[in-house]
């Protein structure tokens, strides 16, 4: 993890300082490209919620120096399942190794799921964090919990229109896997992943 980044749970925050100064820290967050990504921090008793829940954790990523605010993701586990003739050959013979196969044909596994992440463009250009820093600060987490527990299969999903997200994750180790359409809002979503240690 890059030493410029502390990470600290979102609850541990509002247990220190209490849920008006947190609410204070987070409205200063912006992310002009993604909006829910935005709201879902910015909505502090919503992202605290969640995290107290045993379903994810959030974490707010602080500078170091500064202790300005520099970003956040949302983990979780998630049991990830795709049917055989979705996957070409060389993802089956990746995912076969982390998942059970059924009669019909479907994998299952468990998977590591980044379900949020977004840094804050509310800082100064000079300021901000790089997208691929905070994206690996994820995946310094995942490889924590990964030594204590296992499981290697870490999961994103990107709107299959937003091709720079798609240029960036292939950039940072991920890759296209399958994609699925939200029953609520209709969008698409690629779902991508990447294998913790490289292998």
């Amino acid at each position: 993890m890059s030493p410029r980044i502390r990470l600290l749970k979102i609850s541990e925050l509002e247990d220190t300082v209490g849920r008006e100064a947190l609410a204070d820290t987070l409205a200063r967050f912006s992310c002009p490209l993604n909006k829910e990504v935005e709201s879902y921090l910015k909505d502090a008793s919503k992202a605290v919620q969640s995290s107290c829940m045993p379903s994810s954790v959030t974490y707010l990523a602080f500078d170091s120096r500064t202790n300005d605010l520099l970003g956040y993701f949302t983990l979780m586990m998630k049991a990830y399942s795709v049917r055989s003739d979705a996957l070409n050959s060389a993802n089956k013979r990746l995912i076969s190794r982390f998942s059970e196969i059924d009669a019909s044909g479907n994998f299952t596994a468990a998977v590591y799921l980044i379900a949020q992440i977004g840094k804050n463009f509310a800082l100064p250009e000079e300021d901000q964090v790089e997208g691929s820093e905070l994206l690996m600060a994820a995946m310094d987490v995942f490889c924590e919990t990964k030594s204590a527990i296992g499981g290697k299969l870490v999961m994103v999903e990107r709107e299959v229109d937003r091709p720079k997200l798609l240029e960036f994750y292939n950039d940072n180790g991920f890759k296209s896997w399958t994609t699925r359409r939200n029953a609520k809002d209709g969008m698409v979503y690629d779902q991508m992943f990447a294998v913790l240690g490289g292998k």
